[in-house]
């Protein structure tokens, strides 16, 4: 950033160089046919003309014919007759010099803005009251809403804190009631919804997790997984070592962690095994809502790469207590050693390139050495064979 001058301290000279690029923002250089000039009046210059202190008028004058030194403005007379007395000021105009936008920007942090973006900004403008910050209601923002007239778009987006205090909604139902049956229009907008309005939209929104259990009579503890053919091999009793667990599978844990273990964001099914007995399913919800410890240890088992890694990572922050299943990971390991394994770089796989931390001391000490050793990452399927 260039170095910014002693003049732009000055409030009358910031507010009219922002004034200025509002303009060339609606209106660029290149797209006028004549100069673009602003007369000096007392609308946008009233410490000029109404100075709350003495000299405060002369100070201002200064500062913005400083302006013209460094090439950014020049002033021109509106009358040659009888203003010997006047003001310099008065009957004057300022013409705004093309050359002088580049800095203007610099100096204000105000790069040029895309027509998209000017389109938004406007239909934002008469609903500016409507969002705790308007600013990020923009294109890049805005996902596969910015296919819809801007209009039309924030107007609905201000309706959304009433129609979710009328009733309970979940964010497709919200995104279709709203977005011309689109229910999708709002998917993975959750954050910026947030953001734009002071109410807890995220929780109101959100809807139960769905997780499918195995419960085994006496088990010896819990273990967690978000591949589904690891869940029905272990019910289905093809996994030997997992005979003795009650097994737990919801798709997408990573990206519902932050809620899962709030009330009324998990629903539980039980299949393929008996049902749970109702003093084990009581110890088990309240330790779910971290009111009690769960009846016996809780583990979980995915796929050996960095985003498995990151998802074990992520569960650990909402269960503590959850442990690495070592049966599952050391057969992992033990692949990878015999050359079992695909490089860390495929492209397929995200998050690559790098193996996140998991905070766990274990999978720090006997699993993340041997993936970096080995430069592989194995899947968990392979353990199912």
């Amino acid at each position: 950033m260039t170095d910014r001058p002693p003049c732009l301290k000055n409030t009358c000279v910031r507010r009219t160089l922002n004034r200025y690029l509002d303009m060339l923002d609606k209106q660029p250089f290149e797209g006028r046919s004549k100069r673009l000039t602003d007369r000096i009046q007392p609308k946008h210059f009233p410490e000029l003309f109404s100075p709350r202190e003495p000299g405060e008028d002369d100070v201002t004058w200064h500062h913005l014919t400083q302006l013209e030194a460094l090439g950014i403005v020049t002033f021109e007379r509106t009358r040659t007759r009888g203003i010997g007395s006047d003001a310099p000021w008065e009957h004057t105009r300022i013409v705004i010099a093309p050359e002088g936008e580049p800095l203007m920007r610099d100096w204000l942090d105000r790069p040029v803005v895309e027509e998209e973006s000017l389109r938004w900004q406007e239909a934002v403008g008469p609903f500016r009251y409507a969002f705790e910050v308007p600013e990020l209601v923009r294109p890049a923002n805005l996902g596969r809403l910015t296919q819809y007239k801007p209009a039309a778009v924030v107007e609905r987006l201000t309706m959304i804190p009433e129609m979710l205090a009328a009733s309970p909604l979940t964010l497709y139902q919200l995104s279709a009631r709203l977005f011309w049956g689109d229910s999708k229009a709002l998917k993975g907008k959750e954050r910026l919804l947030d953001q734009l309005f002071s109410i807890q939209v995220t929780q109101m929104l959100s809807r139960p997790v769905l997780i499918e259990g195995t419960y085994r009579p006496g088990a010896e503890g819990i273990l967690l997984v978000e591949n589904m053919d690891t869940f029905l091999a272990a019910s289905n009793g093809q996994i030997k070592s997992a005979e003795d667990l009650t097994i737990l599978y919801a798709q997408g844990f990573k990206g519902t962690t932050s809620r899962i273990r709030t009330k009324g964001m998990a629903r539980f099914y039980w299949s393929d095994s008996p049902f749970p007995e109702p003093q084990w399913l009581n110890h088990f919800h309240e330790a779910w809502l971290s009111t009690s410890k769960f009846p016996g240890p809780i583990y979980y088992f995915g796929d050996l790469d960095p985003a498995g890694l990151s998802i074990y990572r992520q569960m650990r922050t909402t269960f503590p207590e959850l442990e690495p299943w070592k049966t599952g990971y050391e057969a992992l390991v033990k692949a990878l050693k015999g050359g079992h394994g695909h490089p860390l770089a495929l492209a397929e796989k995200t998050n690559q390139g790098s193996l996140p931390e998991t905070g766990c001391t274990w999978m720090e000490a006997h699993v993340i050495p041997v993936m970096r050793e080995t430069g592989l990452c194995v899947d968990q399927e392979f353990f199912l064979n």
